[in-house]
């Protein structure tokens, strides 16, 4: 479902807010490199809008309920993901709820998405493996991913950028200001 045509962007990008957010505990959880990681949110913002859209716009299946959530769970697998939250009593409109069956379905069912994702060597292979083989759109769009998947890269590495130390004459202020000597 792509909500959008292409990737929003303003002071509150909430796309941006929400790769620094999920992306270290996907590269935690499930083993995957920055680009890695990058790659799948690149996908999940394509699917939401950017994290903006729980419910699908406009189904492709009329008279279905349509996707739902940061990948647009449709059909069989919106009904499992709904199921697992009932058992695990979660909401299924949290995103701490939608990231953990996110992780339970990589994992388990869609287990070889993640195992080929693991191997991808570039952004663009991440990108297009997730596509393929975990969201399985009926409209690829695989440009709006890709520019979806660069800014979740760019999120995370501006994210992880080592602080700039700080100068000797910025110490010797700080010191003359709060009395430190060290």
């Amino acid at each position: 479902m792509p909500a959008t045509t292409g990737p929003a962007r303003g002071p509150g990008d909430a796309f941006a807010a929400g790769c620094r957010s999920l992306g270290p505990r996907l590269m935690r959880d499930l083993g995957l490199t920055d680009f890695q990681a990058a790659g799948l949110l690149g996908n999940l913002g394509h699917e939401s809008g950017g994290f903006r859209k729980l419910q699908e716009v406009a189904p492709a299946v009329a008279g279905s309920r349509g996707g739902w959530g940061l990948a647009q769970w449709t059909g069989p697998r919106r009904v499992a993901m709904e199921a697992w939250c009932r058992a695990h009593a979660c909401d299924p409109a949290s995103l701490d709820a939608q990231y953990r069956y996110l992780c339970v379905e990589l994992r388990t069912t869609e287990a070889a998405a993640l195992a080929a994702l693991r191997q991808a060597p570039t952004l663009e292979a991440a990108t297009e493996t997730v596509c393929r083989l975990f969201e399985r759109p009926g409209v690829i769009a695989l440009a709006s991913r890709l520019d979806w998947a660069r800014r979740a890269l760019a999120a995370l590495r501006t994210a992880a950028a080592p602080p700039i130390p700080e100068s000797r004459a910025g110490r010797v202020r700080r010191a003359r200001n709060t009395g430190d000597r060290s």
